[in-house]
């Protein structure tokens, strides 16, 4: 039996799913989670979104964003990731 070629395990890809999800969870739902619920533990995940000055249900919407986008993108390379 052959071992597959360093380029055909689809470890990098794996490992990028993975950073992308990462930054979905810190980027888009913990702020979310932050603003929700007024958690001063989470202040560091909504610095990008400082600037912007939004208020009320509005803050939602630039987490919200980056949330949706890193599930797309995650979901198209899991789709066109080799089977293990």
């Amino acid at each position: 039996m052959t071992q597959p070629a360093a380029g055909e395990t689809g470890a990098g890809r794996r490992f990028l799913i993975n950073v992308i999800g990462a930054v979905g969870l810190v980027f888009g739902f913990l702020p979310m989670l932050r603003y929700l619920l007024e958690l001063e533990l989470f202040d560091f995940t909504v610095a990008p979104y400082e600037w912007l000055e939004l208020e009320g249900a509005a803050r939602l919407l630039p987490p919200a964003i980056v949330l949706i986008t890193c599930l797309v993108v995650a979901y198209l390379l899991e789709r066109g990731a080799p089977r293990a």
